[in-house]
């Protein structure tokens, strides 16, 4: 996947959501990825239409199980414990608000 092959629109509503939530987080890449960091932790990418984000593990499982993501599995790596992926109807974070604000407390340190 290419950086163009991104969705840039939910990027940039990530971006302002992301900083409506936690001011200073800085937008950067991962893997080519458009990213939102807290600090120099990664929270939260935009891989493809989906919305990838790093979270408490505890927290990753309960989101699975509820059926409100799936597991991040980038160009075919592994599932990684703490990642999961949520794709937004019509780039509409709202639903989504509670799990970028934990990824964003997560990688700030926040406890």
């Amino acid at each position: 996947m290419k950086p163009a092959d991104h969705d840039a629109d939910l990027f940039a509503a990530l971006a302002a959501l992301a900083e409506m939530l936690r001011p200073g987080v800085r937008r950067g890449a991962m893997f080519g990825c458009p990213a939102i960091y807290g600090g120099k932790k990664l929270a939260v990418c935009v891989h493809g239409a989906a919305v990838a984000l790093k979270i408490p593990a505890a927290l990753a499982i309960k989101a699975k199980a509820a059926g409100r993501a799936t597991a991040f599995q980038p160009y075919g790596r592994p599932a990684m414990r703490e990642w999961i992926e949520v794709t937004p109807e019509n780039r509409d974070l709202a639903p989504f608000q509670d799990l970028i604000a934990a990824a964003l407390d997560y990688a700030c340190g926040a406890k």
